[in-house]
């Protein structure tokens, strides 16, 4: 279990909202511009985070988007959890159905301790901590919120015999 590139994206998209100053409504569009996002994919997505309350929507003029609770209440476990669900968090590392503490497959001794590693980091890390972040090495100059291109994000989609040299 790391986590799915559809949660990569839910992640970018809410850590995009925490940015914004509480009470501003942010529309589908304007972030999946300033994120670098298709824009029907990052609704799929956020259907999903609306339906676990974690973002709110408005509708009709001046609507938007906005999270439902405070950057520092929402862990990026949360975001994970909702987008690929116990199947995938909690998954054997070599996709094995019978894979466990009692029957465990050939890494599951090295990868089970990692996996409980990565879980306890995304449960320990908010979105206020992303925030605090991104604003602290923008106030150094540093480029922190500069997400992929769309052309950079289609080539690492690719398969390796695909990509392009």
């Amino acid at each position: 279990m790391l986590y799915s590139h559809t949660s990569e994206l839910a992640i970018r998209a809410t850590l995009y909202l925490a940015l914004q100053p509480p009470g501003k409504l942010s529309p589908i569009r304007e972030i999946a511009r300033d994120t670098r996002l298709s824009a029907p994919y990052l609704a799929k997505i956020m259907r999903r985070l609306i339906s676990a309350g974690l973002v709110r929507a408005f509708r009709g003029p001046g609507g938007g988007l906005e999270l439902a609770h405070a950057p520092e209440n929402v862990t990026l476990w949360s975001v994970v959890h909702t987008i690929d669900g116990a199947e995938r968090t909690e998954r054997c590392v070599l996709g094995l159905r019978a894979c466990s503490e009692e029957n465990p497959c050939a890494l599951h001794r090295q990868w089970f301790p990692l996996r409980a590693e990565i879980q306890r980091l995304l449960e320990e890390t908010t979105l206020a901590h992303l925030t605090q972040s991104v604003r602290e090495k923008s106030a150094a100059g540093a480029q922190a919120w500069q997400p992929v291109s769309k052309e950079d994000a289609e080539e690492f989609s690719q398969s390796p015999r695909r990509r392009s040299s």
